[in-house]
């Protein structure tokens, strides 16, 4: 089970890290670091730091005090937030030898949404000993999954630029790959609305929805049936009962790159118009990361398959199916871990 995440904001204090282009990496990681934990929180993901101001932790002193957050728990993950220098362009995620890619891979691909240049996820091997990691921050810090993650180069005038402006929008790139690969409902910063669809972030009340969307608490409580004024974080709230089907008979769908209405139609069996009509969409255009309702998927009508939802891993499917990503991987004759929504993977 899901312990929670380890957020380390590399260098600080007297380590200042790379340094470029006016910038500290130290300064940097914790901006990272710190905007990571509030979003993490936000929604409702477990998070420890290890560092929350500009304090300089030696490294015996950060392994013991990751290895003490959840009590070298396997089930937690490690972020090491970092920025890059030697005259490259664009970000990295380093994983360790213990563990796959698919967490890097998901993390490098949100990064990349955000606008940055992808360079590669890759795993590196100390030269004196090739059965252990070179950085300590994934060698060292035993049962956890650590990551180390590099934003951009401090050297580098464009991704100075970047990192000065755009950093909190690569950091919401991990958190969102975080929630998802945790299976945990990920929301957009200040809540997500789609048409008349609201999805409640921390700290929100049924009076400041209301006041937001001019919409009184009665009426709220009134279409969503609730009896009672209060809410959890990721629950879904209608605005309006305009609505004719039972919401109990969708599913929410997140457009990502490459969709469309027909291929979202022809995804879940529905009729183009009825799609348009269900959404009450005036448009045909659709933007990434908008959500629909689509019929609900039934993913236990055929027990040799399974349909990709959205979370979902490898890992996440293969442990649901005691079934290891490997043998996933040679079933569906995969070359890497990256998996679409609404995919058919052959499970036996």
């Amino acid at each position: 089970m899901f312990e929670g995440v380890i957020i380390d904001a590399g260098h600080g204090g007297i380590d200042s890290g790379a340094v470029g282009n006016n910038l500290l990496e130290k300064d940097l990681n914790l901006k990272a670091s710190n905007y990571m934990y509030k979003r993490l929180q936000e929604l409702g993901i477990p998070s420890k730091v290890t560092r929350d101001s500009d304090e300089y932790l030696p490294k015996d002193k950060r392994i013991r005090r990751v290895l003490g957050l959840y009590d070298n728990n396997p089930n937690t993950i490690l972020i090491s937030n970092h920025i890059n220098a030697g005259g490259g362009e664009g970000a990295e995620v380093v994983y360790s030898l213990k563990n796959d890619s698919t967490l890097a891979d998901m993390i490098l691909e949100n990064i990349g949404d955000a606008g940055q240049i992808k360079r590669k996820t890759y795993q590196r091997r100390l030269p004196e000993n090739p059965n252990k990691d070179y950085y300590y921050i994934l060698r060292e810090t035993g049962n956890t999954m650590p990551l180390l993650v590099e934003y951009g180069f401090i050297d580098n005038k464009n991704d100075a630029y970047k990192l000065n402006n755009n950093l909190e929008d690569y950091v919401e790139g991990v958190v969102k790959a975080i929630a998802e690969y945790t299976g945990y409902n990920y929301i957009p910063p200040n809540g997500s609305i789609s048409n008349d669809y609201y999805t409640v972030v921390k700290g929100d009340t049924l009076y400041s929805i209301s006041r937001r969307f001019n919409v009184s608490i009665d009426e709220i409580k009134r279409i969503n049936n609730l009896d009672s004024n209060i809410l959890t974080i990721g629950q879904k709230l209608f605005l309006t009962d305009d609505i004719d089907d039972n919401i109990d008979n969708y599913d929410i769908y997140e457009v990502v790159k490459g969709d469309s209405l027909y291929s979202i139609a022809k995804r879940f069996n529905i009729n183009l118009n009825d799609l348009i009509n269900i959404n009450n969409l005036d448009t045909l255009v659709l933007q990434i990361g908008q959500k629909l309702l689509v019929p609900k998927t039934d993913n236990n009508n055929n027990n040799n398959t399974y349909i990709v939802q959205k979370g979902d891993t490898l890992w996440s499917i293969a442990k649901k199916n005691n079934i290891s990503v490997n043998e996933l991987k040679e079933l569906n004759n995969l070359s890497n871990n990256l998996l679409s929504i609404g995919q058919v993977i052959r499970i036996k």
